[in-house]
C-alpha cells in the first residue's frame, strides 16, 4: 500500500473548491478497483479465518480416515480367524481398488497390536456394562500350559451384557507363578480387579465359581473354591460339566476295546 493512502495524505492538486471533491472521488474510485486494494481486502478476510487450524483439522481428518481403514482390516482378520500375515496383502488389495490406506501400520506386527488394542477397548465396554447393570457374575477357570511350558489360567465369565441373555465370555489368560491354591486365588482376584470388578461389587454380584475337579481347585481343606467361599460366603461352587463329560468319555473308550479299535 502506498504511504499516501495509509497515512491519509491524499490531496487534490486543484485548489478550486468545485473541482477538488470531484478529483478526490475519482482517486478513491480508482483505488477501489486497484490490485492493491483487492489484495488488502483478501488479507483482511483471511486474517479473520483460522487457516492454520483448518489445515491441521483437514490433515487430521485424512490421517484418521486412513487409520480407520487399517483398523477395520485388522479387525476383519481377527473376526474371521485369518492369519496376521494377510494384513499387508489386504492393504495392497484395497489400495489397488482405490482406497486410501496411508503409509503406516501395514505390517503384521502392527496388525497384532491393533487387535490387542481393540480387544482391550471391547473388554472395557463389556465389563462396564456388566458392572453398571449389576448383572450376576459366574466365573469359570481352567489351567493350561503355554508354549514355553509355563502354567497359565484361562479366565472365562458368564454374565448378561446390556440386559441380554447371559453369555460365556473370555476375559484373560493369566500366567501363574505357581500352581498352589493360594497363588491361583490371588491371580484370579487380581485379574478380576484389573478388569474393573471391585471387591465391593464382587461381594454383591459374584454368584458362582466353576472349575475342573483337581484337588487344588476343589479340595475341601485348602482348594481354590474353599478359599473363595471363605471370602465370599454366598458363592456357589461347581465342578465343570464339560470336564466330567470328557472324563466319562475317556473312561468309556478305555473300557470298550472295540470302540478304541474303531476310533484308531
Amino acid at each position: 500500500m502506498s504511504e499516501e493512502w495509509v497515512h491519509f495524505k491524499i490531496q487534490s492538486s486543484d485548489s478550486s473548491r468545485s473541482t477538488s471533491p470531484a478529483s478526490l472521488r475519482n482517486k478513491i474510485r480508482r483505488h477501489e478497483t486497484s490490485r492493491a486494494h483487492t489484495i488488502a481486502q483478501e488479507l483482511t478476510e483471511k486474517g479473520g479465518q483460522d487457516l492454520v487450524g483448518n489445515l491441521v483439522r483437514a490433515v487430521s481428518e485424512t490421517v484418521f480416515a486412513e487409520t480407520d481403514s487399517v483398523f477395520r482390516t485388522a479387525y476383519y482378520l481377527a473376526k474371521m480367524n485369518q492369519p496376521f500375515t494377510d494384513h499387508d496383502s489386504l492393504i495392497e488389495l484395497q489400495e489397488r481398488n482405490g482406497a486410501n490406506m496411508g503409509t503406516s501400520l501395514h505390517s503384521r506386527y502392527s496388525s497384532t497390536k491393533i487387535v490387542e488394542h481393540i480387544a482391550k477397548e471391547m473388554q472395557k465396554k463389556i465389563v462396564h456394562s456388566i458392572v453398571t447393570s449389576s448383572s450376576k457374575l459366574s466365573v469359570l477357570i481352567d489351567e493350561a500350559t503355554s508354549i514355553s511350558h509355563k502354567s497359565a489360567m484361562i479366565v472365562n465369565l458368564k454374565a448378561s451384557v446390556d440386559g441380554a441373555t447371559p453369555e460365556l465370555l473370555f476375559l484373560e489368560l493369566v500366567e501363574l507363578e505357581s500352581q498352589r491354591s493360594k497363588d491361583i486365588e490371588e491371580a484370579l482376584l487380581n485379574c478380576l480387579d484389573t478388569a474393573g470388578f471391585t471387591e465391593e461389587w464382587l461381594q454383591n454380584n459374584w454368584v458362582s465359581f466353576v472349575s475342573d475337579g483337581a484337588s487344588v481347585m476343589l479340595g475341601k481343606n485348602s482348594g481354590v473354591a474353599t478359599r473363595l467361599t471363605a471370602r465370599y460366603p454366598t458363592l456357589f461352587t461347581w465342578r465343570c460339566m464339560n470336564h466330567r463329560l470328557e472324563l466319562a468319555v475317556s473312561d468309556a473308550v478305555d473300557e470298550v476295546q472295540s470302540t478304541t479299535s474303531k476310533c484308531s
